[in-house]
């Protein structure tokens, strides 16, 4: 039997305020979407417009610049005001209401009422998908229910590259028809695919994919048929080409004649390795630096952008009319507007003090790559800055994200900063991202004729007293997007 009582217990419990919240979305947001919001709000909120006090024009520039080599203490005394109003903003703001009840959500999201106007400029369209592609496609198809869900599957399984991803086998497990399903129906459906366009899309590796253009081209030619041979039986004779193998050897392999198998050549590299992204190219983004790093005597100084740091006030003329007698509602739509601007107004200075701080810290540690370069760049973790300015590191993720800096080495993310630690003979250590730039300097400097393999960039960094191993090497040269050294052989 359950006895049933009261207990009466005493704890703490951590909520997020709508300040808190509104403070996080805004430390999110890029310099373009920060600027969308800033426009949004302007216009759906008439106590907020742009400008700002006459005292503070003189004093703006300076507040907004600062010296990345002063310490912790000079930073926070220099940070950014960019968003003043006639009054001072209190700390003690409301939060007992609900956040839809006191913040207008749907005007912060940009949405807009039945009939509203939307001006051309503000339309995008919306290109289609490689899926959507290939679905409109099977759609002109007559198949039966059984054959149409394959094909779906099939078409779900396709990278952006246009090639399958999942293994045949693999996608037979994922049905559960009656009768059961044979291999034969999925590679039917597959190579129904596979005649889609773009061609070659369906493939599974890339052989199958330069053979599947290769037989879809309309004109048939002795080099096509060279090419096909070369591609669909002698595939791995591509790089034996790049290897000094002579024209002559490659040619009776391939029982062609050196001319033809030069243009099969030709015909081979015109192909398209991956056909996928003529169809899903990827948007354009445009980047606004949020920060500008540059050197003033001798002394590296940060200043926000304009874009970072948009005047804003809260319109004077509302300020008098708060102080005057109104009815209900339009004392209700005064004092909420007015909560509202200041939430925003505050929420926006807090993430330019915490973009300007951490960026600070982070250019201080970096100042030799300001100089030099990437080579340069030191071994950065967000847990170093967090524990400078004594934040969290989600904090210092947040805040470094889609955020780019203007610099004499070019326009950076902030995240581009941060890099693990390698071994150097001195005990300093060196960045990742320092040892890649390494990486690309020695490959760019190389003789065509003579390529450096991984081995022997090991050993190059070694004298440099960079302890990295060769599959470490090879690694990052992947990531770099570097070939290794056969491939790079260049003998035509």
């Amino acid at each position: 039997m359950l006895n049933q009582s009261l207990n009466l217990r005493i704890g703490q419990q951590l909520k997020m305020t709508p300040q808190l919240q509104h403070a996080i979305r805004m430390l999110q947001l890029s310099s373009i979407e920060l600027q969308q919001e800033v426009q949004e709000i302007l216009e759906s909120n008439p106590l907020l417009e742009e400008g700002e006090e006459e005292a503070s024009e003189n004093s703006s520039e300076d507040s907004a610049t600062a010296t990345a080599e002063d310490n912790s203490s000079s930073e926070e005394s220099a940070s950014p005001e960019p968003a003043t109003e006639a009054e001072t903003i209190p700390q003690d703001l409301e939060t007992d209401s609900n956040w839809e009840d006191t913040y207008d959500i749907p005007s912060m999201l940009g949405s807009s009422a039945p009939g509203e106007q939307i001006e051309p400029q503000e339309t995008h369209s919306a290109s289609a998908s490689l899926q959507d592609h290939l679905i409109w496609q099977l759609n002109a198809r007559t198949l039966s229910d059984r054959d149409y869900s394959l094909a779906i599957t099939l078409i779900d399984a396709i990278n952006a590259e246009g090639y399958l991803e999942e293994e045949l086998d693999e996608l037979m497990d994922n049905f559960d028809l009656d009768p059961e399903l044979e291999m034969e129906e999925l590679v039917t459906q597959l190579h129904l695919i596979q005649q889609f366009d773009p061609p070659g899309v369906g493939a599974r590796d890339l052989q199958e994919c330069l053979q599947i253009q290769l037989e879809q081209l309309s004109e048939e030619s002795p080099v096509k048929s060279v090419a096909i041979n070369w591609i669909k039986n002698h595939f791995k004779l591509i790089s034996n080409l790049n290897n000094n193998q002579s024209l002559e050897q490659l040619s009776k392999k391939l029982k062609s004649t050196p001319e033809r198998v030069t243009d099969a050549l030709a015909l081979i590299r015109s192909l398209d390795p991956r056909p996928g992204e003529q169809i899903e190219i990827p948007a354009v983004e445009y980047i606004t630096p949020d920060l500008i790093v540059y050197k003033r005597d001798n002394h590296w100084e940060i200043e926000l952008t304009p874009e970072t740091s948009p005047k804003l006030r809260i319109s004077p003329f509302y300020q008098t009319l708060k102080s005057q007698k109104h009815s209900g509602d339009e004392k209700e739509y005064i004092t909420h507007n007015i909560q509202e601007a200041r939430w925003f107004l505050k929420s926006l200075q807090n993430r330019n003090e915490t973009l300007f701080k951490v960026a600070s810290h982070i250019f201080q540690m970096q100042s030799e790559f300001l100089e030099h370069g990437p080579e340069k760049m030191k071994a950065l973790t967000l847990r170093t800055i967090a524990d400078a300015i004594e934040m969290h590191e989600s904090t210092i993720s947040r805040v470094t994200t889609s955020k780019y800096a203007q610099t004499p080495q070019g326009i950076f993310e902030l995240k581009y900063f941060f890099s693990s630690q390698l071994n150097t003979d001195d005990g300093d250590g060196t960045s990742a991202t320092a040892v890649r730039a390494m990486i690309r300097q020695i490959v760019d400097n190389e003789s065509p004729a003579k390529p450096i393999s991984d081995n022997h960039i090991t050993t190059i960094l070694a004298e440099k007293g960079v302890k990295v191993a060769r599959r470490t090497v090879a690694k990052y040269r992947d990531i770099l997007s570097i070939p290794p050294s056969n491939e790079r052989k260049r003998s035509l």
